[in-house]
């Protein structure tokens, strides 16, 4: 029988493994190497072996999307402790203000920001696979959390949710100044103004669009 501290022990080292495999490939990006980094290159920046690694991630482009996942993951937890008489969107903006969101935000703030020079449609993460499952994993967990909803709402909002947070991370990159031929480096301000982008974002799916009006304000011109 395994002891609880054995267990806990067990539990923390591999969290230290993984969170070591993500710094590895954060400081690869960092030094230049690009999205084509491997996991060999990840595997020695970690200090670890190829085949430890593939216990924890099965390809490269799963360890560059972690940070999405994780933080993904830890908002619909941070939902399930919240009121049932909570709106959904209020919920989600509140789960958003945690120390812990804060903290994954600025690792999806960081890989994205490497990740998409080197990305020619400019998709975060640049494997839609991986962007898919992660829509996927939303969508259960969402449904899970309101069983009393239609598949086709939770479908949509979890579309909308994502789509939200992808025009914050666009709307932050555009905004991020020049690097100018030297390493980017992500200030606490700058990560601090991707997280405003992203609560915003939500709260304009929550209160409407009232810069977007309804009807066009001046005739279309043809071409």
């Amino acid at each position: 029988m395994i002891s609880l501290s054995v267990g806990n022990r067990r539990e923390k080292n591999k969290q230290a493994t993984l969170q070591a495999i993500v710094a590895a490939a954060s400081d690869l990006l960092h030094e230049g190497h690009g999205a084509g980094i491997t996991a060999t290159q990840i595997a020695e920046a970690a200090g670890i072996s190829r085949r430890t690694l593939f216990n924890y991630f099965p390809t490269v482009d799963a360890i560059l999307s972690y940070p999405l996942h994780a933080v993904l993951e830890t908002m619909v937890e941070s939902i399930n402790e919240l009121t049932d008489t909570m709106p959904l969107i209020e919920a989600i903006v509140l789960a958003l203000k945690s120390d812990e969101v804060a903290k994954l935000l600025g690792q999806v703030a960081l890989f994205g920001a490497y990740l998409k020079t080197d990305s020619p449609t400019g998709c975060y993460p640049a494997n839609m696979d991986e962007w898919q499952i992660a829509t996927t994993d939303v969508i259960q967990r969402v449904a899970r959390r309101y069983p009393q909803a239609d598949s086709f709402s939770i479908r949509v909002f979890t579309h909308a949710i994502l789509g939200a947070g992808q025009a914050a991370f666009d709307e932050w990159i555009e905004r991020l100044p020049s690097p100018n031929g030297s390493p980017m480096e992500l200030s606490d301000e700058l990560v601090a103004e991707f997280h405003h982008l992203i609560t915003q974002a939500m709260k304009t799916l929550d209160e409407g669009f009232a810069a977007l009006p309804t009807t066009a304000a001046l005739p279309l011109q043809e071409d």
